[in-house]
């Protein structure tokens, strides 16, 4: 616990979890800046700071024992996978996720609407509206926005965290066009509630929310509270076909593209010949087989009150 600011007339608790590496946090002073804005807009704010990413949903279960889900809420300072850190800890408690998007691409913020300057932010946090959205769950993991089996878990997964702090994103980008040259096709084997899907593909990604980065919209399509995911799968034979594919993805044309394929239900399983990589929310997890199904209204979130 890095910071605890105790004021007795505070009526709402922030657990704040906060990536101090992220882009507009900038270290230990940046965190402090944003207990400071949370304490001012009437929050008693308790800085959580585990040793290991991966231990961030015990220490907030930890902090949650015994709170009611209206006078707590969990505050995120980060990117989404800061988010998706917490997740674990949120799925089905009715406690409230409050997210601050200082991080990169901030693709669950812009999905609700929450307000990219911080101390809008703050006010969403503090006094916006609590909004019940799905979450999709892979391998038993939660995720608020994607999971993708192929190339971009590959690209992911082959990114050193360091690159990754001094250029961000872009290391992606470079990382991406150098794979995608070479990266071939794998056969999947998918089971979409009970139908059979048998396709050769470089790319298939279950969305739960129709941004998949930034302002890209992977699956326009779909909600965070329509209890569906969709699934966008990308084949092709060729570089060129390949190529084609992502410049259609990125103009918003890919659904009637050559080789890409929609199709939308509430469980998928995926097994793979051979076993590709998989990723969560822009994090890096394993490989397949993997079963991923929608878990309706399971996360709380605030939003813009007018919304």
């Amino acid at each position: 616990m890095v910071g605890d600011l105790c004021y007795e007339d505070f009526n709402m608790k922030a657990l704040l979890v906060a990536n101090p590496k992220a882009g507009r946090v900038r270290g230990e002073a940046g965190v402090a800046r944003i207990e400071q804005r949370l304490c001012a807009a009437g929050m008693h704010v308790v800085t959580l700071a585990p040793s290991k990413p991966e231990q961030m949903a015990d220490a907030l279960r930890a902090e949650l024992v015994g709170e009611s889900p209206e006078r707590v809420r969990v505050v995120v300072a980060g990117g989404d996978g800061t988010i998706n850190s917490a997740l674990p800890a949120l799925a089905g408690t009715g406690v409230a996720l409050a997210v601050l998007p200082v991080g990169s691409a901030n693709v669950l913020a812009r999905e609700l609407g929450v307000p990219c300057g911080l101390e809008a932010a703050v006010q969403v946090a503090s006094r916006g509206r609590p909004r019940r959205i799905d979450l999709g769950m892979a391998n038993g993991k939660p995720f608020a926005l994607m999971a993708g089996m192929g190339f971009d878990a590959e690209v992911i997964g082959s990114v050193a965290q360091d690159i990754k702090n001094v250029v961000g994103s872009f290391a992606y980008v470079g990382r991406g066009l150098h794979l995608l040259a070479t990266y071939p096709t794998t056969r999947f084997h998918i089971d979409a509630d009970g139908e059979t899907v048998e396709i050769d593909a470089w790319l298939a990604v279950v969305a739960n929310a129709n941004r998949y980065t930034y302002r890209w919209r992977l699956a326009p399509q779909a909600r965070v509270d329509d209890g569906w995911l969709d699934l966008c799968l990308f084949s092709s034979s060729s570089l060129a076909g390949t190529a084609g594919q992502v410049i259609a993805a990125l103009s918003g044309r890919h659904s009637t593209h050559p080789g890409v394929r929609h199709v939308r239900a509430k469980s998928f399983t995926f097994d793979c010949e051979p076993p590709v990589a998989f990723q969560l929310d822009g994090d890096y997890v394993g490989q397949t087989p993997v079963r991923v199904h929608v878990a309706s209204e399971a996360l709380t979130v605030m939003v813009p009150a007018e919304d």
